[in-house]
């Protein structure tokens, strides 16, 4: 067990469990698709000491929020508490986390939960389009959605649900990470009482498969009930924890992050061809993905895609000036100042550096600050690479692709 603790000025005070697992560790051991996120649901159902209803009252009487998310990396609970009300949420989480019962009746009944959880994500254009881009993108982990598939989910049962937690969620593998505004002495004594003492360390997965990319191709898919189209232009990134990243946090903040970027100033502004467009970048243990996204009219579809690949070529040739570095620094600053005024932010944060060993926020605003106009060229030519790029065009059935 890792214990990490943060401090803020907030009286809002977070703690959060998370587990070094997610998806990517289901199929490797013989689980059904989609068991860790069953199992973020299950951990809320009851335990020996509280039914499922008895911990959400009780969050909800100290003013607590609580959430949980599984992602192909990690899986994760946490409650979000006003600092007087700390101590009595650290009791609830570590029962929840360490000491659920997975009741069979609730069991049911939240496996019809997740199965209308995952027809609604097919109702959301984001969504539609990232299960077909990943499964076409990637071949490995990656390629497969977090929540699974109607017949995986019907597949699933208590008994599987148990086995996982106990395979894989263990207290001995548990990184905590609290933030709240008490003297550091305290807060490791909290801990100590709640969630026992930490060895200082985790089980960890050194050998990930990453993922290889295809060639440069251009897919068409056809979604019922849309009237744009929606474009998604995907080339290989970097793997997190990559020197590369800071670098490329400037380049996207300039190329596609905000009114002020060039796709937005050159495709919005300047020729009026979409309501909005962005540039960014995902990264994981095992791969990366650069993307740009936009949606706008059929008829405006080419004339977009050859605005963005100027844009492309020209910032991977030509130096940024010195006021859009400036200005991309100056925003980055800002988001990551938002993020310090945050409890739950800080607490993510430093569960990622333990768990991903990530540098500090410090250390990372520091690189950033460092980062050069060669640095964002050289960041250029390494994401957006068009002899790997994968064009994902989500088209509604009344749309034929022709002028």
């Amino acid at each position: 067990m890792i214990q990490v603790i943060g401090k803020t000025h907030s009286r809002m005070a977070t703690i959060l469990v998370a587990f070094n697992s997610g998806s990517r560790v289901e199929a490797k051991s013989g689980y059904n698709h989609g068991v860790a996120h069953m199992l973020e649901h299950c951990i809320f159902k009851g335990t020996e000491k509280r039914t499922n209803l008895e911990i959400q009252k009780n969050i909800a009487f100290l003013g607590g929020f609580s959430n949980a998310f599984t992602s192909h990396e990690m899986i994760a609970y946490y409650i979000t508490v006003p600092y007087e009300n700390l101590e009595p949420c650290l009791d609830i989480l570590s029962d929840m986390v360490f000491c659920s019962t997975f009741p069979e009746e609730e069991f049911l009944k939240e496996k019809e939960v997740v199965k209308e959880e995952e027809m609604s994500s097919l109702d959301d254009t984001p969504s539609f389009m990232w299960r077909e881009f990943a499964s076409m993108f990637f071949d490995n982990y990656l390629s497969d959605t977090v929540i699974g598939t109607q017949e995986s989910i019907d597949k699933f049962s208590r008994d599987e649900v148990k086995g996982f937690h106990s395979e894989y969620c263990q207290r001995k593998d548990a990184v905590i990470s609290l933030c709240s505004n008490l003297k550091k002495k305290d807060a490791k004594s909290l801990l100590k009482k709640y969630f026992g003492t930490p060895s200082g360390k985790v089980r960890r997965f050194s050998k990930l498969k990453e993922s290889s990319y295809k060639s440069s191709e251009r897919l068409e898919t056809i979604r019922p009930g849309i009237e744009h189209t929606y474009v998604w232009m995907g080339m290989p990134s970097f793997k997190t924890g990559s020197e590369i990243e800071p670098a490329s946090q400037v380049l996207m903040t300039i190329l596609g992050r905000g009114m002020d970027c060039r796709l937005f100033t050159e495709v919005r502004e300047n020729r009026g061809l979409v309501y909005g467009i962005s540039a960014g970048f995902s990264d994981w243990q095992s791969a990366g993905v650069s993307l740009v996204d936009f949606s706008t009219r059929d008829s405006n579809v080419d004339d977009a895609l050859e605005i963005v690949d100027r844009e492309l070529d020209r910032i991977k040739m030509e130096l940024c000036s010195d006021e859009e570095v400036q200005r991309a620094k100056n925003k980055l600053r800002s988001s990551f100042y938002s993020a310090t005024e945050d409890s739950y932010s800080i607490a993510f944060w430093r569960l990622k550096e333990k768990m991903f060993r990530l540098p500090t926020i410090e250390d990372y605003m520091s690189k950033i600050e460092s980062i050069t106009k060669r640095d964002i060229i050289e960041a250029a030519n390494l994401v957006f690479d068009k002899d790997k790029r994968l064009m994902l065009l989500c088209r509604g059935p009344g749309d034929s692709g022709q002028e």
